[in-house]
C-alpha cells in the first residue's frame, strides 16, 4: 500500500509496543490500584484481541531513573496494531476502555497518570529471535539519536562491533532492537528516540542498577557516543509478564 495524504504506510512485521507509565505526584488514585487495573483488567483485555503475544512490565534498576514503569507488548504482525481486524489505524486497541469503577472519578486513566507510548518496528535480532518474556529477567534499555548522517555509521557500529562485545557478558541471551513508528504522550510533545536496543540477559548476568561502558571501551565506541545528540539507557528488572 502505497503512502498518500490521508493512508499511512502500511507497518509489517515484528515490533513492540512500549509505554513508560507515572503516577502524578498530586493524584487521586493509588499505585496499588492502578496496577491492579493495568494486571487484571486493562492488560488481559488487549491479550484477548489476539493482537499481542505477550506483555511484560519492568521497573528501573535505578531508584533515580526517570521512567520507573516500562510496559513491552510483544508483537508479531504490527500491522494487526495498525489496522486489526478493523481497517483503520489503532487496530481497535484505542477502543478498548480507560476508565474503570476502581477509579475516584469517571474520568479515563490519563487524569492520573503521565505516560509516553512508542510503537517500534524490529530492525535486528542479535543472537536469534526470541520472547522478552521467556527467559529473561534484566534488560539494558539504550536509545540513541545520532546526528543528521550519523546513522550509517551508528548502525554499522551495532551489527559489526557493539552486539559481539556485548554477548560475551555473563548472562547474555540477545539484543533486539527497533525504530520508532508512532510515539505520543499526554503531556508535552512525545521525545523518543531514533535507535532503540534492548540488550537482555538471563540467569548469571552481573548488570548492576547502572548502565556501565564495555571494558574495553573502543575507538568506534568512544566515536558513536560522542556523536550522538541524546542517549537515554537505563537497567530494568521484570516484574510481571502475561500471556493470552
Amino acid at each position: 500500500m502505497s503512502a498518500t495524504s490521508s493512508t499511512p504506510p502500511t507497518w509489517t512485521g515484528a515490533g513492540i509496543m512500549q509505554s513508560f507509565v507515572k503516577l502524578r505526584p498530586d493524584s487521586k488514585l493509588s499505585q496499588d490500584t492502578l496496577e491492579k487495573w493495568f494486571y487484571d483488567i486493562y492488560l488481559p483485555t488487549i491479550l484477548q484481541t489476539g493482537i499481542v503475544k505477550a506483555i511484560t512490565s519492568w521497573k528501573a534498576a535505578s531508584a533515580s531513573y526517570e521512567r520507573q514503569w516500562m510496559i513491552v507488548f510483544e508483537v508479531d504482525d504490527l500491522e494487526l496494531v495498525q489496522y486489526g481486524n478493523r481497517k483503520h489505524v489503532g487496530g481497535g486497541l484505542h477502543e478498548i476502555p480507560r476508565t474503570s469503577d476502581l477509579f475516584p472519578t469517571q474520568g479515563p486513566v490519563d487524569e492520573f497518570v503521565d505516560f509516553e507510548s512508542r510503537i517500534l518496528e524490529r530492525v535486528e535480532a542479535f543472537g536469534g529471535v526470541g520472547n522478552m518474556a521467556d527467559d529473561v529477567d534484566t534488560i539494558i534499555y539504550a536509545a540513541m539519536q545520532p546526528a543528521p548522517g550519523g546513522e550509517t555509521d551508528l548502525d554499522a557500529w551495532y551489527r559489526e562491533e557493539h552486539n559481539e562485545q556485548m554477548s560475551k557478558e555473563p548472562g547474555y541471551k540477545r539484543t533486539t532492537r527497533y525504530t520508532p513508528l508512532f510515539q505520543t504522550r499526554n503531556v508535552g510533545k512525545p521525545g523518543g528516540l531514533d535507535f532503540v536496543a534492548f540488550h537482555q540477559f538471563g540467569e548469571g548476568h552481573k548488570v548492576g542498577t547502572e548502565v556501565e561502558p564495555l571494558d574495553p571501551m573502543t575507538e568506534w565506541t568512544k566515536r558513536c557516543m560522542g556523536a550522538c545528540e541524546a542517549i537515554d539507557a537505563a537497567v530494568y528488572r521484570r516484574e510481571k509478564t502475561l500471556r493470552p
